[in-house]
């Protein structure tokens, strides 16, 4: 029973990074077809607000590699590759909860 809870519980979460992994894809595609001269409006701030956390981790990162002045910010990226690893993670514990080979 407790196994089976579990095992949801996990499954909620692979399905919540994933809904994350797509607003930073938003995101992104928000930031490469708007011109830094365009006005924001509320939902690229709200995506914005939404992916800072989690790409300002990575931002930090590549600026003590050196890195952080290159002309494409590549945190999103690091970003998405961390939660699809994370995601994986969860779902195979999720199996092994589920008793699933």
């Amino acid at each position: 029973m407790l196994n089976s809870i579990l095992a949801a519980l996990l499954q909620r979460m692979v399905y919540i990074l994933n809904l994350y992994s797509w607003i930073i894809v938003v995101n992104t595609v928000l930031t490469l077809f708007t011109r830094p001269k365009d006005k924001d409006n509320d939902v690229k701030i709200l995506f914005r607000k939404l992916t800072d956390p989690v790409n300002n981790i990575f931002r930090k990162f590549l600026r003590s590699l050196g890195w952080y002045g290159m002309p494409v910010d590549l945190s999103p990226m690091l970003s998405l590759i961390a939660i699809w690893i994370a995601m994986m993670m969860l779902q195979e514990l999720s199996r092994l909860f589920a008793g699933l080979p």
